[in-house]
C-alpha cells in the first residue's frame, strides 16, 4: 500500500506493483476510497481568514519563512481559529484534534494559545524527545489532551485513526502535502462518524492553485469545480460535505475562472519558462502538466491553436518542418481526452510506435485502430481504414510522439479496471468505460472502413445480433428540440428509469421488442452520458423490470452489473441536489 500514486514525479507507481504482484495491484484514489467506505467521511470547511498571503513565494525556498512571519505571533488569526473551532465543533475539548503548523515556532505559539483557552494541547515536533513523541498519541486517545499541535511530523508514516478533527493552519499549493495532512483524519475508528476539517485559507493572489487542492478532495476537473463552487458540491461520496465561506468562495471562483480561461500565449510562455529550467531535450507532456498545474483540457481546444506538438513548435522547441495536417491533428486529438479503457490506451502506445513494423494482429486490435481513426476524423465523408489513418500519422512524427505522450497522461489518470461488457464480449469496449458515439458505433460494426451511415436516434437496433443499444443523455437543457424532453435517471445502482422515443408504444415493433424481452432473444445495452458533448459510459446489459404508458413508454431497466457509486450519483435523479 502506498499513499501517493505519483510518488515518483508524475509517473504512476502502479506499473511497478504490477511487475512484482502478478498484476494483482489496484490504484485507488482518495475519492474512490471514500465511496467504498474504506475511509471516514469528511466535513470540510474553508474558513474565511484575512491573513494576506499574496506575497508568499509559493514552492520556492522562501515559502516557509514567509508564511511563518505572517502566522507566528498573529493574535488575531489565533482568535479566529479558536472562534471557528468552537462554532463548528461545539466543544473542542471533547474531540481529538491534530493541528498542522508551518514551523516549530508557530506550533509552540498555537499550543500556548490553545492551553490558555482551556483546550489541553501538546506541541509535538521533530525536536520533541522520542519518548514524549511516543506517549503523545496515547494521551490523545485517553482524553488527557484534546489536541496535538505539530509541524512536519505527522504528515505521513504514522497511524492516528482516533483523530476526528484537523485544523490546517499552514496554506499550501502542494496537493501531496494537502492529501497527506487530510489523510491523518480519514482513518476509520470505532465510534468515529466523520472527520471535521477546518482549513484557514487566507487571502491569495488569483494565481493561487485552489483547483489542485479541491481536485485532490473531489476528483473533479477544473471546469467541474467552477460549477460546484457556484452551485454546491452535489456529487461527493456519502457523508462528505464541503462548505466554502463567502469570502473564500469568491476568491476561489475568481482563481478558477482565470485558470479556465487559459490562452495560447500564456501556455506558450509557461512552456518556454519550463524548458529553460528543465532543458529543451527533457520536456514531456506529463511533467509539464503536473508541474505547471495545467489540465489537458487547457491544451486541447476546439478552435485556434491546439495540442502539445503545436505548443512545442510555437515555443521554439520543435525544429522539424511542420506537416500539412499539424493544425488538424493538434485540434482533433482533443477528441481523445475521455479515453480511460486500459486496452485502448495500450493500443495507443502501439499505434504511436515510430517504426513501421506495427500491424494490428487480431480483429479487436484492428477495430480499436478503426475507432481511433473515426474518433479523430469526425466527418461522414472521411472513409478509410485504421491502418491508412496510422500511415497519415506517420507522416507527422511530432504528432505520433504526441499521441504516445497523451497516452501516458490518460493512463496515469485512468482508474478503470479492464472488464468486457456482458453480451458484447467480442466488442472492444470496457464496462463503465467512457466512449464517444463514433467509437461505440465503430466497435459494434455500424461504422466500417467503407461505410459511415448517419446516426441520430437515441436507439440502435442491430437486428443480426439481436442487440439494441440505448443511448441516454441525462441533461437535455441545451441542444435539443423543445418537444424532446425525455426523463431518464438512475433509481438505484441496479435500476434505471428510461423513457422511450415518442414513437414507441406497446403495439409498435420497438415496444414489443422491449415488452417481450428477454424471451424474444433481444439484449439491450445501456450507454449514458451527462450532457450533449460528454462521453457515454458503457453501463452494460439491462433487462425489463416493468413498463407503462405509450408514446413514450416509461420503462424500468434492471442492470446486470450495478453502477459504481460514483456513476450512480452522477446519473441519479438527485444528482443536482
Amino acid at each position: 500500500m502506498v499513499a501517493q500514486h505519483l510518488a515518483i514525479g508524475t509517473q504512476s507507481l502502479l506499473q511497478y506493483f504490477f511487475a512484482v504482484c502478478d498484476k494483482q495491484a489496484v490504484e485507488l484514489r482518495l475519492w474512490h476510497a471514500l465511496e467504498q467506505q474504506l475511509l471516514a467521511p469528511f466535513e470540510y470547511y474553508a474558513c474565511d481568514d484575512d491573513t494576506d498571503f499574496s506575497e508568499v513565494p509559493w514552492q520556492q525556498s522562501g515559502e516557509v519563512a514567509a508564511i511563518d512571519q505572517l502566522v507566528t505571533g498573529n493574535e488575531v488569526r489565533a482568535r479566529l481559529v479558536l472562534n471557528e473551532w468552537h462554532r463548528l465543533a461545539g466543544d473542542p475539548r471533547k474531540g481529538r484534534a491534530l493541528l498542522f503548523c508551518v514551523s516549530v515556532a508557530h506550533a509552540r505559539f498555537m499550543t500556548e494559545k490553545l492551553n490558555q483557552a482551556g483546550i489541553k494541547s501538546l506541541c509535538v515536533v521533530g525536536e520533541t524527545p522520542q519518548d514524549e513523541r511516543r506517549r503523545a498519541p496515547e494521551k490523545l486517545a485517553r482524553g488527557e489532551v484534546a489536541a496535538l499541535v505539530t509541524c512536519d511530523l505527522y504528515n505521513e508514516g504514522v497511524d492516528l485513526p482516533l483523530v476526528d478533527t484537523l485544523l490546517l493552519l499552514r496554506p499550501t499549493q502542494s496537493p501531496v502535502l494537502f492529501q497527506q495532512q487530510i489523510g491523518r483524519g480519514l482513518r476509520l475508528a470505532k465510534g468515529k462518524e466523520s472527520c471535521l476539517i477546518l482549513d484557514f485559507v487566507g487571502r491569495h493572489r488569483e494565481e493561487f492553485r485552489f483547483d489542485r487542492l479541491l481536485s485532490t478532495l473531489t476528483g473533479l476537473s477544473r471546469t467541474q469545480l467552477v460549477e460546484s463552487v457556484e452551485k454546491g458540491f452535489g456529487s461527493l461520496p456519502p457523508g462528505c460535505h464541503i462548505q466554502l465561506q463567502r469570502q473564500t468562495r469568491e476568491q476561489i471562483l475568481r482563481s478558477l475562472r482565470k485558470l479556465v480561461q487559459q490562452n495560447w500565449r500564456r501556455l506558450r510562455t509557461e512552456l518556454q519558462a519550463f524548458a529553460a529550467l528543465r532543458g529543451r531535450n527533457d520536456i514531456r507532456l506529463a511533467d509539464f502538466l503536473h508541474e505547471q498545474g495545467i489540465e489537458l483540457e487547457d491544451l486541447y481546444r476546439n478552435s485556434g491553436r491546439s495540442g502539445w506538438a503545436n505548443l512545442k513548435r510555437d515555443a521554439g522547441l520543435l525544429t522539424m518542418p511542420a506537416g500539412d495536417e499539424d493544425d488538424y491533428f493538434g485540434r482533433r486529438f482533443g477528441e481523445l481526452l475521455h479515453v480511460d479503457d486500459p486496452v485502448r490506451i495500450d493500443e495507443l502506445f502501439k499505434i504511436a510506435e515510430p517504426t513501421a513494423t506495427y500491424r494490428p494482429q487480431d480483429e479487436h486490435a484492428k477495430c480499436v485502430c478503426q475507432m481511433l481513426a473515426y474518433q479523430v476524423d469526425a466527418q461522414q465523408n472521411q472513409l478509410g481504414t485504421g491502418e491508412a489513418f496510422r500511415e497519415r500519422l506517420r507522416a507527422h512524427p511530432a504528432h505520433l510522439a504526441e499521441l504516445a505522450e497523451l497516452g501516458e497522461v490518460l493512463q496515469a489518470r485512468s482508474v478503470l479496471r479492464q472488464r468486457s461488457i456482458p453480451g458484447l464480449e467480442d466488442v472492444p469496449l470496457c464496462l463503465h468505460g467512457a466512449y464517444g458515439i463514433r467509437e461505440i458505433l465503430t466497435a459494434v460494426g455500424w461504422l466500417t472502413p467503407t461505410r459511415r451511415a448517419p446516426f441520430q436516434a437515441g436507439v440502435l437496433a442491430l437486428h443480426e445480433r439481436r442487440v439494441e443499444l440505448l443511448f441516454v443523455t441525462l441533461d437535455k437543457s441545451a441542444g435539443y428540440h423543445a418537444q424532446i424532453a425525455y426523463h431518464d435517471y438512475a433509481i438505484s445502482p441496479e435500476l434505471f428509469h428510461w423513457q422511450s422515443q415518442n414513437s414507441a408504444g406497446p403495439n409498435t415493433a420497438a415496444g414489443r421488442r422491449y415488452l417481450e424481452s428477454p424471451g424474444n432473444g433481444w439484449v439491450f445495452q445501456l450507454f449514458v452520458r451527462l450532457a450533449k458533448g460528454a462521453p457515454y459510459r458503457a453501463c452494460g446489459p439491462v433487462t425489463l423490470e416493468c413498463a407503462e404508458g405509450q408514446k413514450p413508454m416509461n420503462i424500468h431497466w434492471r442492470l446486470s452489473v450495478p453502477l459504481p457509486s460514483r456513476l450512480f450519483r452522477e446519473f441519479s435523479i438527485l444528482r443536482g441536489d
